[in-house]
């Protein structure tokens, strides 16, 4: 009997910026009902996706002249600058779904331009997106569709290359290799998006792998008609169809297996449509199969009723030729009887089991049933579903996920649920689907935690463009901007975690569940928030975690709500940065300064809670005391000198020196380390004040001359005031005044 199988591509269906666009439209359309909604040419390049979008009031305009007002989205294939600026001209509100790989493309044009290179496009100059890369460059670009295109433009010296982004990565080689050699310069960007090159790859495998292919996506559809192309150039049949109703049975004969793939287009909807057409073909099979079988089975028992009725006719005649038989021939003719039809009634009885057995169980293609897990091996996994045979699930059919042990999914005598997808097949096994039936129980779930505001929990399997994959039981997606309630730098790092989610966007037929971590952190904050704020009072001393650092200080989480660390109250020493005492991540204690609940502020302190330096200081050390330290600043009026961690103290430049010092830096440098004498310590107004001078010899007065000598004995009273006035000076650090006005003296005399 045959069955097929259907194999999807590994990459079949929306690429990133496809479901970008249409999330954004369905959110434009949901979010502005008051306003008219239109994309400016169709959104994607498949039918049935514009007529869905239409049943949801956005419309298609072919161009802006028949908008007047409303919103305007550009598709993902992107315009020229002058389209975007003419909407603007119109007061249209704009809605920019341009893929981000085409923006580059954009980007990149214009820079090839601006920088005087030969411009070449690699693509279709009838694709929009094309036109609209073109259009990037002011028009100045060359479109080339192949290599041919090439061969009939003179290359000038420097030659820049871009391409559209669904074209073959190897034949945009091909393209670059052809100029490589006759170019003095040649700059080439990438811009063909990476998902199209796993896509041809994929799909090419999977037709070198199977009897038949279908592509499926828009009939106008440049990157699915590519695939198309790349699966026919494998020489396996291949149909490139928009929907299932387009198959023909007779295009599935003689055929076993079935590879599928789609365009970047194409709805999880459509895919989902030819899988189940297939499904269905071998449900017909199957049917016929067991019509043949009861048809086998009802000649069984006709078979069986003659023979029955032949051993009776034989038994009536046997009675009949015993009574004519001589009495000693009587007793073996009965027992002859007895025999034949005990051997009749067994033949019956055998016949009716083998019946009955063949029906043992009422069961049908597509049912869940739970089983017992009853043996486990390389190839899968058998279960007791109650039927006349145990069924079997092979690997591919256990999960969703890739499985290369069974065991790491099940355990022998484990319940689990299973779908029926055929009741024998060549070998006469039952088929059975773990994967099917945790698909069904999973939208089940996924549509109950929507309908209920529910919160689950997911593994998060990879990092896409724009956000995460996560396993819900089928494919779940997370918005970059949904992953955390700030911004994300590395979404990588969540890859293998498990997140608590809200289902914000469910829609089966499309395959689409959009989850999001945020909004359960912002629910739990916001109760963390009021709770926290309820118990806080000044005074208190808190843990939390520094959240972040910014010149001023630093944001400590204390529990939903954050409060401020200010840098002055970090230390009780001079710091220069909030890195130096605290790191992002750190947990920390803190003492609770101020708390404002009206309007959420707090503050912080950090310095409160470590021993004060100065009570310690002044504990130590007294007045008079030499102590080392080091220069941290001079100012107009002296230094400061570090004494101990967090305690410096003041040099006033009257006390650097004896002589007279204009400035700091004089007599001291930043850096140098120097002794000096503790002349005051003010623990209250944590001051402390130092002397260098006192450290050094008071310096003798000078010799006077004989002529001074005169002069000051003449001056009588006033030469002893003057002498009282320079030895106050001398102890001061100053100079005396003789020294400083003594040539006037002189010249008096």
């Amino acid at each position: 009997m045959k069955v097929l199988e259907v194999i999807t591509a590994e990459e079949a269906g929306f690429c990133f910026g496809v479901e970008r666009a249409i999330e954004m439209v369905l959110e434009a359309a949901g979010e502005n009902e008051e306003l008219e909604v239109y994309t400016l040419g169709p959104l994607i390049h498949n039918p049935q996706v514009v007529e869905k979008l239409e049943a949801k009031n956005v419309k298609v305009a072919s161009s802006l002249a028949e908008i007047d007002s409303g919103i305007v989205i550009i598709r993902s294939h992107g315009v020229a600058p002058e389209v975007i600026a003419a909407a603007r001209a119109k007061n249209l509100k704009i809605i920019d779904a341009t893929c981000p790989f085409v923006k580059n493309a954009q980007k990149y044009a214009k820079q090839l331009i601006d920088e005087g290179y030969q411009t070449f496009i690699y693509g279709d100059e009838d694709h929009p997106e094309v036109q609209g890369i073109y259009g990037a460059s002011d028009g100045k670009a060359v479109i080339i569709r192949d290599k041919d295109d090439l061969e009939s433009v003179e290359l000038k010296s420097r030659v820049g290359f871009i391409a559209q982004t669904t074209k073959s990565p190897e034949s945009f080689r091909e393209i670059i290799n052809l100029v490589v050699t006759k170019v003095k310069e040649l700059k080439v960007f990438n811009t063909i998006c990476n998902t199209t090159d796993v896509r041809q790859s994929s799909a090419k495998k999977l037709a070198e792998d199977v009897d038949i292919m279908f592509v499926i996506g828009g009939h106008n559809s440049a990157n699915t008609t590519r695939l198309a192309e790349i699966c026919t150039a494998t020489n396996t049949p291949t149909y490139h169809i928009e929907t299932a109703a387009e198959i023909e049975k007779e295009w599935l004969s003689g055929k076993n297996k079935v590879g599928i793939t789609a365009g970047a287009s194409t709805p999880d909807w459509l895919i989902r449509e030819v899988v189940q057409l297939m499904n269905e073909e071998n449900k017909e099979v199957n049917v016929e199969s067991t019509e043949n079988n009861e048809e086998k089975e009802e000649q069984v028992v006709e078979e069986v009723e003659e023979q029955v009725e032949e051993v009776e006719e034989t038994t009536e005649v046997t009675e009949e030729t015993t009574e004519k038989k001589e009495a000693d021939d009587s007793e073996e003719a009965a027992e002859a009887e007895e025999e034949e039809t005990a051997e009749a009634e067994e033949a019956e009885a055998e016949a009716e089991f083998k019946y009955s057995d063949n029906d043992i169980a009422d069961l049908r293609k597509g049912q869940k049933v739970t089983g017992t897990v009853v043996e486990i091996n390389d190839n899968g996994v058998y279960v007791d579903v109650n039927y006349k045979t145990d069924g079997f699930i092979p690997l591919r059919h256990l999960s969703h996920r890739s499985v290369e042990d069974a065991h790491d999914i099940v355990s022998m005598d484990d319940e689990i649920e299973v779908v029926i997808l055929t009741l024998e097949d060549d070998e006469g096994n039952m088929i059975l689907s773990k994967k099917q039936a945790d698909y069904e129980q999973a939208w089940e779930k996924i549509v109950e935690a929507y309908e209920n505001d529910e919160i689950i929990e997911a593994e998060v399997t990879k990092e896409v463009k724009g956000g995460l994959v996560v396993d819900v039981g089928v494919r779940g997606f997370i918005p970059a901007s949904h992953v955390a309630i700030g911004y994300v730098d590395n979404l990588s790092d969540y890859v293998g975690e498990t997140l608590r989610l809200k289902v914000i966007e469910v829609e089966r037929d499309n395959n689409n569940v959009v989850l999001s971590a945020k909004k359960v952190l912002e629910k739990e904050r916001a109760a963390q928030k009021e709770e926290t704020l309820e118990a806080l009072e000044e005074g208190q001393t808190v843990t939390g975690t520094v959240t972040k650092l910014v010149d001023f200080g630093a944001f400590i989480d204390l529990g939903g709500i954050e409060g401020l660390l200010h840098i002055s109250e970090m230390s009780w020493g001079r710091i220069e940065s909030p890195a130096e005492v605290l790191s992002e991540g750190e947990e920390v204690e803190v003492k609770v300064l101020g708390v404002n609940k009206e309007e959420e502020r707090i503050s912080l302190g950090l310095k409160q809670l470590l021993p004060d330096p100065w009570e310690e200081f002044a504990d130590k050390h007294y007045e008079g005391e030499v102590i080392e330290g080091k220069i941290t600043k001079l100012v107009d009026f002296g230094a400061f000198m570090e004494v101990e961690k967090g305690i410096e103290g003041l040099i006033h430049i009257s006390q650097l020196s004896h002589r007279h010092v204009k400035t700091a830096d004089e007599v001291v440098n930043v850096g140098d380390v120097r002794e000096a004498k503790i002349i005051n310590i003010d623990a209250d107004q944590e001051r402390v004040g130092l002397s260098l001078k006192e450290l050094e010899e008071k310096p003798e007065p000078k010799q006077e001359s004989s002529r001074s000598s005169q002069s000051s004995s003449k001056s009588g009273s006033s030469k002893s005031k003057s002498s009282s006035d320079s030895d106050d000076s001398s102890s001061s650090g100053g100079a005396t005044i003789r020294e400083i006005v003594g040539d006037i003296f002189d010249q008096g005399e």
